[in-house]
């Protein structure tokens, strides 16, 4: 089992059987001659059972995503790690193959470990992410995938052959950019949620930079592609890159502004055609009606009309204004108030990344299907480790003198100026405490407004769990029921340990693995604690009856044991004794084993006379066996005894008993005939005018007299 806090690494754990449709055929054959015919002369028709393997293809289930990295939406430095995902199935990346195991691609060999998964991390301008379309569009024109689909409807990674080169892994890197990991399950936060301890990791090949050139963060998007098919257009191997160029980041100056345009906004239009586009920017209904369409757009201090384009062929750019005159709708400080010509009409509008990068660039693009994705920003230096080893040791609230700053890249100008001064003091200086405490407002439960104490996990100075438990051998363990509220001398109430109870616990039950744990413990190992618990008070109430009789020494005694938990001890000391002394008291007059059976009166006399003649057997065998039944002659005796046959006699019975049966049967007999051929006198003319019943009504007419 694996230790908390360690982990074993697998290259793949690849499944028995693929995702994908199976038949399973069973032939049975029955061999009725013994001639050993492997098919059986009685062969029968085989069974086949159809088998549906099924496997995430298009579409990725929430909950087989356990964590991925950086976190999505986040921002913050992650120059120095991979970019990754955590899967719940252990198997997913090997439940599909890209291609048949041992095909050679561009010199690269597929084997049974290379995965059908890769995480591809991009940056804005050099791929399009496009969401909800029909799945046969998220691939690559002339690519035939085969087999079922999860889902209707997917998205696709969109990417020019110049990122594919630029950034997607080799068919051979596949394989090292993804393993297996096993942890512990009681280990949280390496689990995280999983149910039997196994993770698949996939890994990128690209770690997120900060853009430099720019001198500002840098968007990426990290997606999780299905390369089933498309395994030609990784790119060959080559020597590693010990570089960083900007021509990898953008695919050209062109796509570059148009990406930007398009984030803020204001996207560059590509189609138009000859019909003029006039806008009266004098007319505020008009204005407000435009923007409200999305034609009109704010950026960078003016304003962009988005439905036409300008005679200088890019953006039609309408003027200048703040933004607090736009954010009114005060379009009077436009340079013109007349309607705005010389521009032509737009057949189509694009937002964001929603506009064809194919019409942009000419080269040959791709199309991945993505099972997830997300985005993060790289904003900058300092991680967590440079953080860390520049933190501030001090109290809560306490300021050292000129603070950490958090490095900045080399691209960032150094301020200049002088010093503005302190920041103006805008509340109250935190009550701070020796101990570590700092003086928080505090709203209770009963709505009263109070100032209590409060200390986080860190303290300056070496701290007891528990001050009552300090010689106990492990520490006290806080149940649900305890407050852990003190009051401290100056009379105020101490809520530090009130706090990380509740957050520690409110943390433990946001975890699945916890929960489930915890319910097991209440099944199994409660349940039994509840029931022996019971079991010993039942037994203590009964016992409590025998106090009359029993000296109460026994009982306290027993009761000592009780208490202890030895059931077993308690019930052996004296205690059976006293009730064994006192049995028609305590339990009662014991019932026989035996009831006594009715006497039969032919059965009086020798026993073994009596079983001879019942079983054919002569007196001195019967004599023998009664006298010594393990003698051996008993065996020889039986073995050449022959038995009787049943006497010729007959049995005599009392004449009024004989009489009785004989008129009984006669009685029967007469009423089955009138059943059978009706009330008349039964002779030869009757059985010749007897007919054949169509009906049982007409049998019932016939024989009882009547209609039915």
């Amino acid at each position: 089992m694996v230790a908390r806090g360690k982990f074993f690494l697998y290259d793949s754990i690849v499944p028995a059987l693929e995702a994908g449709d199976y038949t399973m055929t069973a032939r049975v054959g029955l061999d009725t001659t013994g001639d050993g015919v492997e098919e059986g002369d009685l062969p029968t028709a085989p069974l086949a059972t159809h088998i549906n393997v099924t496997a995430p293809r298009f579409k990725l289930p929430p909950d087989q995503a356990l964590m991925t990295f950086p976190p999505a939406n986040s921002e913050g430095a992650y120059e120095a790690r991979l970019p990754q995902i955590v899967l719940k199935k252990r198997t997913l990346p090997w439940d599909r193959k890209a291609a048949p195991t041992g095909t050679v691609i561009k010199t690269q060999t597929v084997e049974e470990r290379t995965p059908w998964l890769a995480l591809i991390v991009i940056a804005e301008g050099e791929g399009q992410v496009v969401h909800d379309k029909p799945w046969e569009e998220c691939i690559t024109n002339g690519v035939l995938l085969t087999g079922r689909v999860d889902t209707p409807r997917a998205s696709y990674l969109s990417v020019p052959q110049s990122t594919v080169d630029a950034i997607f892994p080799t068919i051979e890197d596949l394989a090292m950019l993804t393993h297996v990991r096993e942890v512990n399950l009681d280990d949280t936060e390496a689990a995280m949620g999983d149910d039997d301890g196994f993770l698949a990791v996939v890994v990128a090949n690209r770690m997120p930079q900060f853009d430099s050139v720019n001198c500002k963060p840098k968007a990426y998007t990290a997606c999780l592609v299905n390369l089933e098919g498309q395994l030609d257009a990784l790119p060959v191997k080559s020597p590693p890159r010990t570089f960083f160029h900007v021509s990898d980041v953008f695919l050209n100056d062109t796509v570059a502004s148009i990406a930007g345009a398009a984030i803020s906004g204001a996207a560059v239009p590509l189609i138009t055609h000859g019909e003029p586009r006039t806008l009266d920017a004098s007319n505020r209904d008009a204005m407000l009606d435009a923007v409200r369409r999305g034609e009109v757009v704010f950026h960078e201090g003016a304003l962009m009309d988005r439905a036409a384009i300008g005679a200088d062929g890019g953006a039609n750019r309408l003027g200048t204004i703040s933004a607090e005159d736009f954010l009114d709708g005060n379009f009077s400080t436009l340079a013109s108030g007349a309607a705005v010509s010389q521009s032509m009409r737009v057949a189509g509008t694009f937002r964001a990344f929603e506009f064809p990068l194919e019409l942009v660039t000419f080269e040959r693009f791709f199309r991945f299907p993505v099972l997830t994705s997300w985005r993060f920003t790289c904003a900058g230096d300092g991680s967590f480790e440079q953080l860390m080893r520049n933190l501030d040791v001090g109290l809560l609230g306490t300021k050292a003198e000129g603070g950490y700053k958090r490095p900045l890249a080399d691209c960032v100008p150094q301020a200049s100026g002088a010093d503005p001064g302190a920041a103006p003091v805008t509340k109250l200086p935190l009550e701070i405490a020796e101990t570590g405490h700092v003086g928080l407002p505090h709203l209770t439960r009963t709505g009263a407004r109070e100032n209590s104490w409060y200390r986080g996990p860190l303290s300056p100075h070496q701290l007891l769990r528990d001050p009552l438990a300090s010689d106990a051998p492990f520490p006290v363990l806080a149940h649900v029921s305890d407050h852990l509220r003190m009051m401290t001398p100056d009379g105020r109430e101490d809520v530090s340990l009130a706090v990380a109870f509740e957050t520690g616990r409110l943390m433990a039950m946001s975890q699945p693995s916890f929960v489930a744990a915890l319910m097991r413990w209440r099944d199994e190992a409660f349940g039994a604690a509840r029931a022996r618990q019971g079991q010993k008070l039942a037994i203590a109430d009964r016992l409590r009856l025998l106090d009359r009789f029993v000296d109460a020494a026994i009982l306290e005694k027993f009761d000592t044991a009780l208490a202890l938990g030895n059931l077993g001890r308690a019930l052996e000391g004296s205690l059976l004794g006293v009730i064994e002394s006192h049995r028609l008291r305590t339990v009662g007059n014991p019932r026989p084993p035996v009831d006594a059976a009715l006497e039969i009166p032919e059965l009086r006399g020798d026993v073994t006379r009596f079983t001879a003649e019942g079983l054919g057997l002569g007196a001195d065998i019967m004599a023998l066996i009664a006298k010594a039944p393990e003698d051996p002659r008993v065996m020889t005796m039986l073995q050449s005894t022959q038995p009787g046959l049943v006497a010729d006699t007959r049995l005599e019975l009392d004449t009024k008993v004989t009489a009785s049966i004989e008129a009984t049967l006669e009685t029967g007999l007469g009423v089955l005939a009138s059943v059978a051929v009706g009330a008349e006198k039964f002779d030869l003319q009757t059985v010749e005018r007897l007919k054949e019943m169509e009906s049982l009504g007409e049998f019932e007419a016939d024989r009882f007299g009547r209609d039915r």
